[in-house]
């Protein structure tokens, strides 16, 4: 007897899809948060960013009055900087054609907006990072002048390793400690305590201002953050026990040492590509170890006004903007494309080097 089933009458089922969609990765950017911003005025004459800074306080010009009603001889001098950056245009295209937006089953069109949108933050995140740790250009690659380190604006970074070494920049060049770390193995490699007070010190030295709540802020990656709440030498206070907590940055999760820890998922992290002192600006993919080839982590330590952005909440002709073309041509004269896509104008200045250290360090996690 004929016995019939799913299986021999199988071409009537078919699979079910369900219309919510997974979640997917998306990164944690918070960079922005913290620079200096200035809008992009139309019909200025020029694409490029100017931000100015006047010099340190100094008592040079101060005089001892030795004779009553007498003034002072000398008078004080103003000094004013202007660094500039160019500005950078970015952007990228979605195709879609007439008949998927016709019959898919999710709203592509839509979707292609969202990441657009999720991809211009982690572009703009990344060139900001770039900038920050030594790079002129916006992009994934850094220097291409490793042998020199010459900076725009003659500026010269300050470089801390959790060793408790220093870089020291002088003439154009630095010196051989990023390859000197490199080799240097095990937990001494890790950002601990003393390695962060280390680093919120130099930024008292330099006379950085605090900055949001009067501390500093320490943007670090997911790894490095585990090793500093993983250690038990670290009197570690959660985002979640402030007494204020409507009061925190984006990706804040917690504060040690006068500064207030901020996860990003999109970190500077370098190894030993070229061999030379100059890895310290390629970019690696991500890895953890303390081994002598493991990967270096730049956690960034900031004070107010180290570096500014565009101001992207401006009313320019170069602040962002999510293009849809959804009708005929000459190069579609069958209306069969749909394009989304986004154009934006970007740079990064660094204000004020001293303002800012780079802080680096290997990762006892595996992640």
């Amino acid at each position: 007897m004929a016995l019939n089933t799913t299986t021999s009458l199988s071409d009537q089922y078919q699979n079910y899809f369900s219309k919510k969609l997974l979640t997917y990765a998306v990164q944690a950017l918070v960079l922005d948060q913290f620079a200096q911003k200035t809008p992009l005025p139309a019909k200025s004459g020029h694409k490029a960013i100017s931000m100015f800074r006047f010099g340190a306080p100094s008592t040079s010009a101060i005089e001892t009055l030795t004779t009553e009603g007498t003034a002072p001889t000398g008078t004080r001098s103003l000094t004013l900087s202007k660094i500039d950056a160019t500005l950078i245009q970015r952007g990228q295209i979605i195709k879609l054609t007439d008949v998927l937006n016709a019959t898919d089953l999710f709203n592509s069109l839509q979707q292609s907006i969202k990441i657009n949108g999720q991809d211009a933050a982690l572009d703009l995140d990344t060139i900001t990072r770039n900038i920050i740790v030594g790079s002129n250009v916006g992009g994934t690659a850094m220097e291409n002048t490793f042998a020199t380190y010459v900076l725009d604006n003659s500026d010269q970074l300050v470089e801390l390793f959790a060793t408790g070494t220093k870089e020291t920049w002088a003439s154009g060049s630095g010196s051989a400690e990023y390859t000197t770390f490199e080799a240097v193995t095990g937990d001494t490699t890790l950002l601990n305590g003393d390695a962060i007070l280390n680093a919120v010190t130099q930024l008292k030295v330099n006379r950085a201002q605090p900055a949001k709540g009067g501390m500093y802020v320490a943007a670090c990656s997911p790894q490095v953050i585990a090793d500093v709440m993983g250690n038990s030498d670290n009197v570690w206070l959660n985002a979640a026990q402030y007494s204020n907590v409507e009061d925190l940055y984006k990706g804040e999760v917690g504060s040690l040492f006068g500064a207030k820890f901020v996860m990003t998922t999109n970190p500077f992290i370098s190894a030993d590509t070229l061999g030379t002192d100059g890895d310290r600006f390629v970019y690696e993919n991500p890895g953890g170890g303390t081994t002598a080839t493991a990967s270096i982590h730049a956690s960034i330590f900031l004070g107010d006004q180290a570096y500014g952005v565009p101001d992207l909440s401006s009313q320019s002709p170069f602040s962002p903007k999510v293009i849809i073309t959804d009708t005929a041509d000459k190069t579609d004269p069958l209306n069969q494309l749909i394009t989304a896509g986004f154009k934006t104008f970007w740079t990064t200045l660094r204000l004020n080097p001293n303002y800012y250290v780079i802080m680096r360090s290997k990762t006892a996690s595996t992640a």
